[in-house]
């Protein structure tokens, strides 16, 4: 996948910032939304995104399907000792 824009877009201080393909986009998205970009600007995604036709719709899903899933899980709790057991397990897992 590669975008048909130019290889340049002014931000919204008209400073020229470089446009990342359609897979740097793509293969970022988790990192996007997580505020967790490795290497690329989170002005570059999201110019990017406002731009892009095509992965528009795949970071939208993905911020739709989040939202989604914090809502249904915020009145759902582990078990009590959950939490202890997993950190006994991952102790064993070390030694």
């Amino acid at each position: 996948m590669r975008c048909i824009f130019a290889d340049t877009r002014q931000d919204d201080r008209g400073s020229a910032l470089p446009i990342i393909s359609c897979e740097d986009a793509l293969s970022v998205v988790h990192d996007f939304l997580d505020g967790e970009l490795p290497g690329v600007s989170r002005k570059q995604m999201k110019a990017h995104s406002d731009a892009c036709q095509r992965c528009y719709p795949h970071l939208h899903l993905e911020q739709v399907f989040r939202e989604a899933i914090h809502r249904a899980g915020t009145e759902q709790h582990a078990p009590a000792g959950l939490k202890v057991k997993l950190m006994e397990l991952l102790a064993e897992a070390d030694t």
